[in-house]
């Protein structure tokens, strides 16, 4: 008889080396050729990025299959091995975990995942929650990873998700520079997009599908739907072999991180937060060229911080004032004496205040501007001396150059959940370039990618 398998995993990785995708990848790979039938694509989960304690990208991931029941234990078993095989336990921040779960997924479990994405989950939570959803939790050495393989397999992919298509390398080159054809991925990204996205930063014209660290990743691309990930990695040329390809459905560019809005008196440490009020002060500039301006949502009062990696963004918040009503979207982050700040992943501007300064009256008789005699005392012309009264000061509404609108930051300084604006364009038109849904695995379609098919040495 079948029954649903779920197989969460986190924290295999860490800044030495190591991949929480890569195992994740190795163990579907493994039970897919013994077998074992898939009920959907690998899941890559990003959960809260403003934990002070993750590694990179904050990803965990999860694993759907349909087995024998009389199977249950050879498909553990082949899971634990490969964990086993490809985490170095010896590191320090290295806390691997695997969770396994058989029948439907428990609502109580998707609660614990949403709650992931924007709060700090304590170890004795994730552990309560594993006991009330019967999961049988494997931990190779702290339990730090319970939480994110938990998260991962209650993880609501439903609402909204996209794709991505991600190539490793062979072991004799981890640690050595990525050989990618810079040219092929700008040719790549203007032939797939908008079934593409973050491929290049367009200011600076930086690649951004490929790490830097010694990670087994050799490049990764995002996009709406596998077909066309599969078709746009086909353009990717690279001076070095390919282990292995997987496809991974994920919450990247979702914005799911960014769900829920609080009260700035609410607000805790590390939280992803959502918070509207109106500009309190000038936006004002530090030295590095980071904005900070100040919120106010009548519970309290909140700094709002552009950096200087978001480049334009910056601009776009030093030009609010005070009275402009706008929606800040990001994560918390507690400054001296408990003051809050909220570093800017989005800024949507809701209602625009009036920006008005005055001007001194024109002498009627020479069109000279006039002076100011003092406080009070009204104002005289410096060529006839025609005096006029205090009064006739003139009041100049000056063009706004915002816009009611979402701001974000440029692709380079967006994290993996942040929504991009082509995102925000195709959801308007979701009829776009799509004349059939996305395949899935019950068409045949696979997540395991033809290696041999790319033009690799």
């Amino acid at each position: 008889m079948l029954t649903e398998l779920h197989i969460g995993i986190d924290d295999t990785d860490s800044i030495l080396g190591g991949c929480t995708t890569y195992t994740a990848a190795v163990i579907f790979e493994e039970l897919w050729k013994r077998g074992f039938v898939p009920a959907d694509f690998p899941w890559l989960v990003r959960l809260n990025p403003n934990i002070p304690w993750k590694t990179r990208g904050n990803g965990a991931l999860a694993l759907h299959f349909f087995v024998e029941e009389s199977r249950l234990a050879e498909a553990r078993e082949v899971a634990l091995q490969v964990v086993e095989r490809t985490t170095d336990p010896s590191i320090p921040s290295t806390d691997p975990a695997v969770v396994f779960l058989t029948g439907k997924i428990p609502t109580k479990l998707t609660a614990f995942s949403t709650k992931a994405l924007c709060e700090v989950i304590r170890v004795s939570e994730a552990r309560q929650i594993s006991r009330v959803v019967k999961a049988d939790s494997h931990l190779f050495k702290g339990s730090r990873g319970l939480v994110g393989a938990l998260a991962a397999m209650g993880a609501d992919l439903d609402k909204d998700h996209t794709f991505e298509i991600v190539a490793y390398r062979t072991k004799d080159n981890l640690g050595t520079p990525r050989r990618i054809d810079t040219d092929s991925v700008r040719e790549m990204d203007a032939k797939f997009q908008p079934r593409t996205f973050n491929n290049l930063d367009p200011e600076t014209g930086r690649v951004l599908i490929s790490p830097h660290g010694p990670d087994p990743v050799l490049f990764g691309i995002r996009g709406e739907d596998p077909l066309s990930l599969t078709a746009a990695l086909q353009c990717v040329r690279v001076r070095e072999p390919i282990e292995r390809v997987m496809i991974f459905k994920t919450n990247h560019g979702t914005d799911a991180h960014l769900a829920i809005q609080r009260k700035i008196q609410d607000l805790r440490p590390y939280q992803a937060a959502v918070v509207t009020g109106r500009v309190e002060t000038l936006p004002n500039v530090l030295k590095g060229g980071h904005v900070i301006f100040r919120l106010d949502d009548g519970t309290g009062v909140l700094d709002c911080a552009a950096y200087e990696p978001t480049g334009p963004f910056r601009k776009i918040a030093r030009e609010l004032i005070p009275g402009d009503r706008v929606k800040v979207s990001g994560g918390i982050r507690c400054g001296p004496k408990g003051s809050a700040t909220l570093n800017l992943e989005k800024l949507e501007v809701l209602e625009l205040a009036e920006k008005v300064h005055w001007e001194n009256p024109c002498c009627t008789t020479c069109d000279y501007r006039c002076e100011s005699m003092g406080h009070g005392q009204g104002y005289r012309c410096r060529k006839c001396g025609l005096r006029y009264p205090p009064e006739s000061v003139r009041t100049v509404v000056e063009e706004r150059r915002l816009r009611e609108t979402v701001y974000i930051p440029p692709p380079r300084a967006n994290r993996h959940l942040t929504k991009p604006a082509s995102r925000y364009i195709s959801q308007r038109n979701p009829t776009r370039d799509r004349n059939s849904s996305p395949p899935s695995i019950d068409d045949g379609f696979s997540p395991l990618h033809q290696v041999f098919s790319l033009e690799n040495p």
